[in-house]
């Protein structure tokens, strides 16, 4: 690999040299075509889709039903978290960031409507937001399958909760046992040619960092247990490749605004398959088997 190392999580504002090169597989055009393999679904099960998972889940419980509020995404990939909120939640009004060109044009092809931004990750969050004239602090910041990507996680996380003016949901990678592995060099996954970084942070590290910068806010868990290592062309320490490191793909919510200061809630709740339409099931599964008999055909 021949990326720069990172030691440890380094003081925030410490410049890491060549730290760009960590995202620029982001660009690849098969990035695109991986992450939008929600746009086939029609709305019944776009909602049954996003809503098995629990960061979905947590978001649903705090969103108002009907206040009228500003959510922000932090890695809005291809617009289909837009169009889940336009048919499931009209109150909120969204915009979303992306470090990757060829995701948010796929979503301002789909969706021209839609509020989506490419942004420069070397660029603090607040300056992005200052120079494309979005409010400066919306009142939900959610950020699904980022934080585990960030060469330096600590710095995202402080910038996503400063931003934040109620609330900050998550969807990231945890373990309960053993440091977190900082170094993307040691931790990492290889996509689309190149490799990033992959960084599965210890909870109570995470709990701790929440904590320290809002120590009056409510924090909720959900933990959904799973071995990590091996999967996905992962290059992990190896503990993770164990159950017993309690390796997790988490949601992890801070409330600003709450009755219950400073509190923590961990639940383990297992993300749930989605349960699509018969219709839905019927034509995916005549599709897949057509694929698979094309693919047979092909290599006689």
């Amino acid at each position: 690999m021949s990326h720069p190392p990172v030691l440890d999580a380094p003081p925030a504002g410490k410049p890491i040299a060549n730290a760009g090169q960590w995202y620029r597989d982001w660009q690849h055009q098969s990035h695109r075509r991986v992450f939008d393999v929600r746009a086939p679904l029609d709305a019944r099960n776009l909602i049954r889709n996003f809503e098995a998972y629990n960061d979905v889940r947590l978001l649903r419980e705090w969103l108002p039903p009907d206040r009228a509020i500003r959510l922000r995404e932090l890695g809005c990939a291809t617009g289909e978290f837009y169009r889940y909120l336009c048919v499931r939640c009209p109150n909120v009004a969204y915009d979303g960031l992306d470090v990757s060109e060829p995701a948010v044009a796929c979503a301002k092809e789909k969706y021209p409507d839609a509020a989506c931004f490419v942004v420069d990750p070397a660029v603090p969050l607040a300056e992005s937001v200052s120079r494309l004239g979005l409010a400066a602090r919306p009142e939900i910041v959610y950020a699904k399958d980022v934080l585990q990507h960030q060469v330096r996680p600590l710095e995202f996380l402080a910038a996503a909760m400063e931003h934040a003016a109620e609330a900050v949901v998550l969807r990231c990678r945890t373990r309960d046992v053993g440091a977190t592995e900082w170094d993307p060099e040691r931790s990492c996954q290889y996509h689309y040619d190149g490799w990033m970084p992959y960084i599965v942070i210890n909870l109570q590290e995470l709990i701790g960092a929440m904590q320290a910068q809002a120590p009056a806010g409510e924090i909720v868990v959900y933990r959904h247990h799973m071995v990590l290592g091996g999967r996905h062309n992962r290059f992990v320490p190896r503990e993770l490749y164990e159950r017993r490191a309690g390796t997790a793909e988490t949601a992890i919510g801070l409330i600003k605004q709450t009755a219950r200061p400073g509190t923590v809630t961990i639940q383990d709740r297992v993300d749930a398959q989605p349960r699509y339409t018969w219709d839905y099931a019927l034509k995916h599964a005549a599709r897949e088997a057509w694929r698979a008999m094309t693919i047979a055909r092909a290599s006689c």
